[in-house]
């Protein structure tokens, strides 16, 4: 019984995964609603199905059907589209189990092609050429009984032209054209995804009324049940492979109106053929979108969806504001240092060359030099050690010019001395104004991170001695720069990460200890027995145990809920939740999202926190609903403090929530304790034991 709860699971989201909700409630919804109103139709879409993963379990494909969702919901919808047109009997069996077969090694192909060559995903494009096969082929086979669907005055609800006509094009979505179906695929829709529901209708009015300006025709718009196309656009593009935001939901509408034409000529043409159009029109539109969107370079495109637009919504804010995804940088001095001046600079930091950051050296006086500065040796950044931000290649490496006395410039060598080292990540670092002959690398090396590379000089354009540094996307000196971060460093006793220092303000680098590197180094297998205790005195004992995801991230577990962690920098981060907010794990998160790995008295940081682990389940959605509309909206953030090295503290407010929280590390490895104080009340998890698994 136990390995057939991924099978029926894996099944039920495929059910719902065609509104691009994988969520088994849904499935079984969405399941019922097809059996009971249309047998025949609910039990070929199962066949089908059950066919398709026979298949992929004898090709030894069964981790992968089940895995992927679209590996499913293609067969399901050539199954639903031969149940529509023919009765069930032995034939059609026959023809169910071949067209789910062949459904689902199309989608392997296709889905693997797409992915490569374009990094698109398959939407339904083996249903529309399945179910196009299907048809087709059906003309030469006289044996299969065309289906009897139950009369039209059966599903009359009286609603207004619009509304009827929405619901039917949602019902059509599962080859059920009716107001009753739609209504209840509405209701689903609502209870798992606010953001799908009104994408849905959005796009469907944004498309049909556009239908109706075209043809003048309200009865002819609003009757025809291919707009389906439109709603199924707006849910793609608006809340699924773009990030919730008001540029997708213009998008969605931008897209629906761009299907009408295509929809109006995919069912004039295939009705030649006495074919319905299917999804063609959707995945035209929503590939082509995407495809382009990806040449941009659009930022907002979805990297993992994550069974919602609020939940990947959330974990999008949560991780591009911890983590931008401009590339990182260790910073490549030591001791404090001070940006002279930072992107979009006051002097030379302009226009393809705005992103590049010079630092000095000052003293409390916020003076760079000592006495009058008339020689290079009084200024307190002249020939301090200069050291790889990076592990690469060095790619070029320019040396012999002289350092400029202060005050000068050399104009026609403007980068003086200079080296270019190639990240695998597929940019270029620059580190300039180094002073002559005392290069520690040449060119051709391979170096790792935190290797001495040479001391600063003033060489080139250097009014007096400093280190530049930028990345550019080409090897040659003088390309066009690119944004960056520093991955950490410290900031007049604050530890910051994925950032820049504004001109004027300080830096220096936070190394990690090894000491705290291997407390927070949790392990496979590695196991933890906690207790629980509120303040009434009760208390409840559980066990954590480290695992591994699919994709390779690791994440504690207590069986039910997930906290995903990493070692990243100069830090260790807590990355996201995935529970109820009842479990333990939830406070694990609130109490220490991301652990400094120096830590000392003192030491303060902020961090970002995602929804789900503040607020209540319904505060969350709609809060999130208008954090889609309103992005500026404030977010939850927490603020804590270094006591001493193996314990801090913190504090969580938003809104009306206030959270008071402490965490004791254990010398060994691990949390020791984790104190939670809340309006709702406080308890204490402490450390009972671990153990290590084999």
């Amino acid at each position: 019984m136990k390995g057939l709860k991924p099978v029926i699971t894996s099944i039920l989201n495929s059910y719902s995964g065609i509104l691009f909700l994988p969520h088994p409630l849904a499935g079984l919804g969405i399941l019922i609603l097809l059996t009971l109103l249309s047998p025949n139709l609910g039990l070929s879409g199962l066949i089908c199905v059950l066919s398709a993963y026979l298949a992929a379990r004898f090709l030894g494909l069964r981790e992968d059907f089940l895995r992927l969702d679209f590996y499913i919901y293609n067969p399901l919808l050539v199954g639903l589209s031969i149940g529509y047109f023919f009765r069930i009997g032995p034939l059609s069996l026959i023809f169910l189990a071949l067209m789910g077969i062949f459904t689902f090694l199309l989608t392997y192909s296709l889905s693997s092609a797409l992915s490569y060559y374009f990094r698109l995903p398959v939407l339904s494009l083996p249903f529309v050429m399945g179910s196009i096969t299907a048809a087709l082929a059906s003309y030469r086979y006289s044996n299969l009984f065309v289906a009897l669907h139950p009369p039209e005055i059966f599903w009359n609800l009286h609603l207004p032209l619009w509304m009827e006509g929405f619901l039917r094009s949602l019902g059509a979505i599962f080859f059920m054209p009716y107001p009753v179906p739609g209504l209840i695929l509405f209701g689903i829709l609502l209870v798992f995804s606010r953001i799908l529901a009104l994408l849905s209708l959005a796009g469907y009015l944004a498309g049909t009324l556009t239908s109706y300006l075209l043809t003048g025709s309200a009865h002819q718009a609003f009757s025809d049940p291919n707009h389906f196309n439109f709603v199924l656009i707006a849910l793609a593009t608006g809340g699924v492979f773009l990030i919730p935001s008001p540029e997708s939901y213009l998008l969605a509408l931008i897209a629906s109106v761009i299907a009408v034409p295509l929809t109006e000529a995919s069912r004039i043409f295939w009705e030649k053929f006495g074919l319905p159009a299917f999804a063609l029109p959707f995945n035209l539109v929503t590939l082509l979108m995407l495809y382009s969107l990806g040449l941009s370079r659009y930022r907002k495109l979805t990297l993992y969806y994550r069974g919602t637009p609020e939940r990947t919504l959330d974990y999008y804010l949560h991780r591009e504001t911890r983590f931008p995804r401009d590339p990182d940088l260790e910073v490549p001095v030591s001791g404090r240092w001070t940006v002279w001046q930072g992107p979009n600079g006051r002097f030379t930091h302009k226009g393809a060359w705005r992103y590049a950051l010079d630092l000095v050296i000052t003293d409390e006086e916020g003076r760079t030099h000592t006495g009058e500065g008339l020689n290079l040796n009084d200024y307190y950044a002249y020939r301090k050690p200069v050291f790889s931000p990076v592990t690469g290649r060095v790619v070029e490496l320019v040396d012999g010019l002289p350092d400029e006395a202060p005050g000068s410039a050399n104009h026609d060598y403007p980068w003086g001395n200079h080296i270019i080292l190639y990240d695998p990540r597929g940019f270029y670092v620059v580190l300039a104004h180094i002073s002559p002959e005392t290069f520690r690398v040449k060119k051709g090396d391979w170096i790792v991170k935190g290797t001495l590379i040479g001391l600063c000089g003033s060489s080139g354009y250097a009014p007096e001695p400093h280190l530049h540094i930028h990345i550019q996307s080409g090897p040659e000196i003088g390309s066009p720069t690119l944004p960056f971060v520093f991955s950490s460093y410290l900031r007049n006793g604050e530890f910051r990460d994925f950032s820049l220092p504004a001109e004027e303000e300080t830096l220096e680098p936070a190394p990690p200890e090894k000491r705290l590197q291997h407390a927070l180094n949790f392990l496979l297998g590695d196991r933890y027995i906690y207790e629980i205790r509120d303040q009434k005195g009760s208390q409840q004992t559980f066990s954590l145990r480290v695992e591994m995801a699919p994709d390779g991230t690791f994440y504690l577990t207590n069986g039910k809920a997930r906290l995903y962690f990493v070692q990243r920098g100069s830090a260790f981060y807590f990355l996201a939740y995935d529970g109820s907010t009842r479990s333990p794990l939830r406070w694990f998160f609130l109490a220490a999202p991301k652990i400094p790995l120096a830590l000392r008295p003192h030491l303060r940081w902020t961090d970002h926190l995602p929804l789900e682990v503040v607020l209540s389940p319904l505060k969350k959605e709609l809060y999130l609903l208008l954090l889609s509309l309103y992005p500026s909206l404030p977010k939850p953030r927490g603020r804590y403090r270094a006591l001493g090295k193996l314990d801090l503290e913190g504090e969580i407010s938003y809104g009306k929530q206030r959270f008071r929280v402490y965490t004791r590390l254990a010398p060994q490895k691990g949390f020791e304790e984790i104190k939670v104080q809340s309006s709702g009340g406080s308890f204490t998890i402490r450390r009972k034991e671990d153990e290590r698994e084999d």
